[in-house]
């Protein structure tokens, strides 16, 4: 008998759908290196765009899900497309607040999912890849937001980025380190919102590692 809700059950096409969105989150990651060149805002927001709509993809095994997350794809890719062709500074914390809104709930989204499966499976590895590059971004998303209102919330040993897009990868970047507990030096925060909310990554991300790899070792052991 198949316990599972019929709407959770993503068995078929799951982990594709899971294995699309970490593709599309790390084709983003390499699109910092054009942000130099001449087409970097271009390649920038079309693996952005990538990243949302493999998001929504990745969310459709819930109608409810779906559409919540229809109504944040909607504006957070018109926000950054707008800024993109008018540069209006007041759109940058905007396009930010959005991104940040859609990433936060396709990671809870994909958490709760993997929550549900059960034993292990390749949907639940996938899924729980994403989270961890989500959350990743999703504190990314919040650093660039806090240095945008508050320039000089973060110390930058390679100057201040020159542009909102360079930021936002700049950030992504000092996230995903902290959230790794790397801890390069190169970006430093200096503000006490930005310090705090670095501690709650650099504790949140091996504590994640830690309690899913103990969460799957530890139904492969009972199921032994």
């Amino acid at each position: 008998m198949d316990l599972h809700h019929p709407q959770d059950h993503a068995s078929d096409g799951g982990p594709t759908r899971f294995a699309i969105l970490l593709l599309s989150l790390l084709l983003l990651s390499t699109a910092s290196s054009f942000v130099p060149l001449a087409i970097g805002a271009l390649v920038g927001n079309l693996a952005a765009s990538a990243v949302l709509l493999a998001g929504l993809f990745s969310m459709y095994h819930r109608r409810g899900l779906l559409l919540v997350g229809m109504l944040l794809l909607v504006p957070a890719l018109a926000t950054r497309w707008v800024f993109f062709w008018l540069e209006t500074p007041a759109l940058i914390p905007v396009s930010l607040g959005f991104w940040l809104l859609f990433t936060s709930y396709n990671a809870g989204a994909l958490f709760v999912f993997i929550q549900r499966r059960g034993a292990p499976t390749n949907d639940t590895i996938y899924g729980g890849i994403c989270v961890y590059v989500l959350m990743g971004y999703c504190f990314g998303a919040g650093f660039a937001l806090i240095e945008t209102l508050n320039p000089g919330s973060f110390s930058f040993a390679n100057g201040v980025p020159p542009s909102p897009l360079t930021l936002e990868f700049q950030m992504a970047y000092f996230s995903l380190v902290t959230l790794s507990t790397l801890g390069y030096g190169d970006i430093t925060p200096v503000a006490p919102v930005a310090q705090s909310l670095a501690m709650v990554e650099a504790v949140i991300g091996p504590m994640f590692v830690a309690v899913f790899l103990a969460r799957l070792v530890g139904i492969r052991t009972a199921k032994d």
